[in-house]
């Protein structure tokens, strides 16, 4: 699967996706976190995927990352609740009313519920690749 060029929101783990990544780049969480961002921004421009949104839920309180809207970008912080909470009550909200919803998260126990629930999932390498894919 990749990138929809149908309207969609992806709910994106952001711990899940931007931890993937460390050990790649052997840099820091935050510098990881900031390139990603920044990088999904981007392709939230593009006119090929403007019509969707990316939402970044991130565990835990806030912490300064920059804007928390960037484009097509929304950046969330769980507070009390886990990310994989978040993700699994808003997209079956959003299958619920007839949207088009895809997660993306490395918890395969969440991606099975959200499969009961009807919603599609991605893992966090798989999505990203398919961003990258479609740059080219």
């Amino acid at each position: 699967m990749y990138t929809s060029t149908k309207p969609t929101i992806y709910l994106i783990d952001g711990l899940n996706i931007v931890r993937s990544f460390l050990y790649e780049f052997a840099r820091s969480e935050e510098e990881v976190t900031t390139d990603f961002l920044d990088f999904l921004e981007e392709v939230s421009l593009d006119e090929r995927y403007q019509m969707n949104t990316y939402e970044v839920i991130f565990d835990g309180s806030f912490r300064p990352i920059g804007p928390l809207y960037r484009g097509g970008v929304h950046i969330t912080f769980t507070e009390g609740d886990s990310a994989d909470q978040i993700i699994c009550e808003r997209a079956g909200f959003l299958a619920q009313t007839g949207q088009r919803v895809i997660a993306v998260t490395d918890d395969r126990q969440l991606q099975q519920t959200l499969k009961e629930l009807g919603v599609k999932s991605l893992f966090c390498r798989k999505f990203y690749n398919s961003l990258k894919l479609a740059e080219k």
